[in-house]
């Protein structure tokens, strides 16, 4: 094996760069140092790197990713680890500016359809009872809850306004992820009441669902347990 020592390299014409073949190595405890920078068009291969990274990064990138990460613009993070589809965080989490997903959700018959996957916080617009409220998207990697939320209006004939006929009164579908499996169990109201709207159109009420997984490995229906409750008759202060 020869050796060739020199304290700069530069191409054979003398104006640019040199170029590594594939497969190139250099000898242990050596390195490449300048003032200029090393492009690559293939794929780069270290046990370690050091340095501050700039520009865009695309791509995937697999491993444990520790320090600070600092974005200026819009990150995405779709999974975790390649299948659990969860992003865990550390005891502490500080945002600014957070905003969430919402989405509208129009009814289905007496089906109200709540997708996680489509974020959890809706608007919707009310034109027939809602008889039953379908959680769809819900994970269960893990032990946890999830909280929805629904600001609705009151279309021109306004429904469920009565105890009777209020939100609670039927079974709640839930539907997980993945799979698409389907359970159903009883939201539960406070004092055992339903949920019910206010009786004028175009009135505003918040409504709160909170869909609770004990972790269970034998899913079943006695596996969640879903919370309903509303803030009703929202309207201009009169002072």
């Amino acid at each position: 094996m020869s050796e060739i020592r020199a304290n700069k390299l530069i191409n054979e014409a003398g104006s640019g760069s040199v170029e590594l073949t594939q497969g190139a190595t250099l000898p242990s405890g050596k390195t490449i140092s300048g003032a200029g920078g090393v492009n690559i068009t293939g794929i780069a291969t270290a046990t370690t790197f050091s340095g501050a990274v700039t520009g865009d990064v695309t791509g995937n990138v697999t491993g444990n990713v520790t320090g600070n990460i600092n974005s200026s613009g819009v990150s995405t993070l779709t999974t975790l680890n390649g299948t659990s589809g969860l992003v865990s965080v550390g005891t502490t989490f500080k945002t600014k500016g957070f905003v969430e997903t919402q989405s509208t959700v129009s009814i289905g018959g007496t089906i109200l359809t709540l997708d996680a996957s489509q974020g959890t916080v809706f608007t919707h617009t009310t034109s027939a009872q809602i008889g039953i409220v379908s959680f769809t998207g819900i994970r269960t990697d893990t032990a946890g809850s999830q909280t929805f939320t629904v600001l609705v209006t009151q279309g021109a004939t306004p429904v469920n306004t009565t105890g009777a006929a209020g939100i609670g009164t039927q079974l709640a579908s839930i539907r997980i992820t993945p799979g698409n499996v389907g359970y159903s169990t009883h939201i539960k109201v406070g004092g055992g009441t339903s949920i019910t709207l206010t009786n004028s159109a175009s009135a505003l009420d918040l409504l709160t669902f909170i869909v609770s997984f004990d972790g269970a490995t034998s899913i079943a229906n006695t596996s969640f347990k879903v919370v309903g409750f509303a803030a009703t008759d929202f309207r201009n202060a009169i002072v």
